[in-house]
């Protein structure tokens, strides 16, 4: 024993001797501190050892089978029932080496078995993978918590780019259109972005003058890279004026300062459309969105609008057509991402007809939010929305 190896690392890592043997605990003990272990503790048996691992903290435990009171077979099944110490290595040592032995071990949830007598150095070295491979299953636990919570803070950020309820309280005021929104990333982050501005007009010149514009986008791809580019969206869209501005215009505008911004191959659909209420119409303009719905009270179903345009990022010199939608007092209008269109039905999509039938089903629901709900309710149980879902629902008041 005196030429083992020390193990480089092990310093402040904690193994568990359970034997029921005096003599074979303080030769492993041995062992082990040649072999560069420091941090030992010493159960007599499996109640003594589950006793103290809450206070001691084992990295590893050495287990023997054979003991008195809770043998190691038992011991292990009651460590696997404990959340805390799921994961734990446990290395058996024991003189029992028939195959069944070993397969009821690891049954029990043993994670490696070495038969008696030991080898000192064949032990060392298993003590040494298993320490490793718990720090690097520590290591990566630290990562990911520290991930989480970076996605989790980067999340809110995200939620806070759009519109808070006490924000969509004094648009309701101000301009007689109340929104129910969802915004549901299809990953911890996502690609989907909405916001609105209400122009109450220069004083004097009357409701007719009072306008709101809202506008909803869907950047390629997922997570964190789709994110960052709501970020730029939004600070793009915080520096304009859109005073006056037409929606064709204002597209136009955010369409070539993002062609400088995106990388090449990311792109955005845009949909971006003005409230006239003194013409009881939706005026808007579409970079490849998906097709606005409105409807009014009355009616049997949604009408269907174009949406046909160039996505944003593409070509700097691309121009948007500008279309209206009627948009009379009580009237509805609902926009949406593609997640909500793009589940699979079959051996095809739900697609904007196949969303229309659902709308229509609850054309009489007079609460924007259980609209909204009853209407989520009814696309997840067609099938796994796989993509950001953003939906909002606009109604001007009667």
């Amino acid at each position: 024993m005196n030429n083992l190896p020390q193990v480089p690392g092990l310093e402040t890592a904690r193994v568990l001797v359970v034997d029921d043997n005096r003599v074979n605990r303080h030769l492993l003990q041995a062992l082990l501190e040649r072999g560069g272990v420091t941090r030992i503790a010493m159960a007599e048996d499996g109640n003594d050892a589950l006793a103290r691992l809450d206070d001691f903290r084992p990295d590893l435990i050495l287990l023997d089978l054979m003991m008195p009171n809770l043998d190691g077979f038992e011991m292990c099944r009651r460590l696997r029932a404990l959340p805390a110490w799921k994961d734990l290595p446990v290395l058996v040592q024991s003189s029992l080496n028939r195959a069944e032995d070993r397969a009821k071990a690891f049954a029990a949830g043993a994670t490696d078995y070495v038969t008696k007598p030991i080898n000192a150095v064949e032990l060392l070295a298993r003590v040494r993978i298993h320490l490793q491979n718990r720090a690097l299953l520590h290591d990566l636990q630290r990562f990911r918590e520290r991930t989480e919570s970076e996605l989790s803070l980067a999340r809110k950020m995200q939620e806070r780019l759009m519109p808070s309820p006490e924000r969509l309280a004094e648009v309701e005021a101000a301009a007689g259109v109340g929104i129910a929104a969802h915004f549901a990333p299809s990953s911890e982050l996502g690609g989907d972005f909405w916001d609105l501005r209400h122009d109450a007009g220069e004083p004097g010149q009357g409701q007719g003058q009072s306008r709101t514009m809202l506008y909803m986008v869907d950047f390629s791809g997922h997570g964190v890279g789709a994110a960052l580019n709501t970020f730029r969206l939004h600070a793009i869209c915080q520096q304009m004026d859109l005073s006056g501005l037409t929606p064709g215009a204002f597209l136009s505008t955010v369409n070539r300062r993002l062609c400088a911004l995106l990388p090449n191959g990311q792109f955005a659909t845009m949909l971006a459309g003005v409230v006239e209420p003194a013409e009881n119409r939706f005026v808007y303009a579409s970079a490849g969105s998906t097709r606005p719905m409105v409807w009014a009270p009355g009616d049997a179903e949604p009408l269907l609008g174009d949406s046909a345009g160039l996505p944003l990022g593409l070509l700097a010199s691309a121009e948007y057509e500008e279309r209206s939608l009627p948009l009379p007092p009580g009237g509805r209008l609902f926009l949406y991402s593609d997640g909500a269109i793009e589940i699979p039905v079959g051996s095809d999509v739900l697609d904007e007809p196949g969303l229309a039938a659902l709308v229509t089903e609850r054309l009489e629901e007079a609460d924007g939010a259980r609209f909204l709900d009853g209407l989520l309710k009814r696309l997840r149980a067609i099938g796994p929305i796989d993509d950001d879902l953003t939906a909002l629902l606009l109604t001007r008041k009667g």
